[in-house]
């Protein structure tokens, strides 16, 4: 009786299982390989330029650059791969916004038939300095790795630094040959005019404490323009 029992039992959970409706198994997403360039990317860039101007590359840490960007680390490593991509990364969208910046300068000015020389190099100029107000970390990161002969040096000078250096060049000497500019060297001409725009954002600590003056204010910026506008070219020639 007992067996026949368990008999029953057995065929009924058999039937059970063969009218009970398959389960369907979802198939497993696969990881996207390529997802979109959105908001965190772009604070990620702008977060490194600080932290890169702030510690160096040495002491600049992946974790400190993803809080201060809101990210998570993780996205870092996904769309940068290494901290040396991502320097690399950070520099050339500086270098691209101030390329971009002095492009359209130029463009306004070749559309208002004003492309002389003196209005050209002052145009520049302004517009040089308004971005490293907005960029103060741009040249701070530039005074730090332009000092030490190394691969990053090396890389900024490669793939941008000379490009813009030749365009301050030529520039420079259809100046002087019309008489606007000293008869100064391009390399004492180029470092004069990268230092004398860019000391006051790249000290701006000292700046505060000693002049008063904080050089992340818009108004002076416009007024180191004025300045530098007024020591650079000659008298007369307005």
């Amino acid at each position: 009786m007992e067996a026949g029992l368990v008999i029953c039992i057995i065929q009924a959970w058999r039937i059970s299982q063969v009218n009970k409706p398959a389960l369907r198994r979802k198939p497993a997403r696969r990881p996207s390989r390529a997802a979109p360039e959105g908001p965190a990317r772009e604070r990620l860039l702008e977060a490194a330029l600080e932290v890169f101007a702030e510690r160096g590359f040495e002491g600049a840490r992946t974790r400190e650059i993803a809080a201060r960007a809101g990210a998570n680390l993780g996205l870092l490593s996904y769309y940068f791969g290494d901290k040396l991509a991502l320097w690399k990364a950070a520099v050339a969208r500086a270098f691209g916004e101030l390329e971009a910046e002095l492009g359209a300068i130029r463009a306004r000015l070749a559309a208002e038939a004003a492309l002389d020389e003196r209005a050209e190099i002052e145009a520049l100029l302004r517009g040089f300095v308004r971005f490293l107000g907005r960029r103060p970390a741009f040249m701070q990161l530039m005074n730090d790795e332009s000092r030490r002969d190394g691969p990053r040096m090396r890389w900024l000078v490669e793939h941008h630094v000379r490009r813009i250096a030749g365009a301050i060049a030529e520039a420079a000497a259809r100046a002087r040959a019309r008489g606007l500019l000293p008869d100064v060297p391009d390399a004492h001409l180029h470092y004069i005019l990268v230092g004398a725009a860019g000391l006051l954002f790249s000290q701006a600590p000292e700046c505060r404490l000693l002049m008063g003056l904080d050089p992340a204010d818009p108004r002076a910026a416009e007024a180191h323009a004025n300045a530098l506008v007024k020591v650079l070219f000659r008298p007369g020639h307005a």
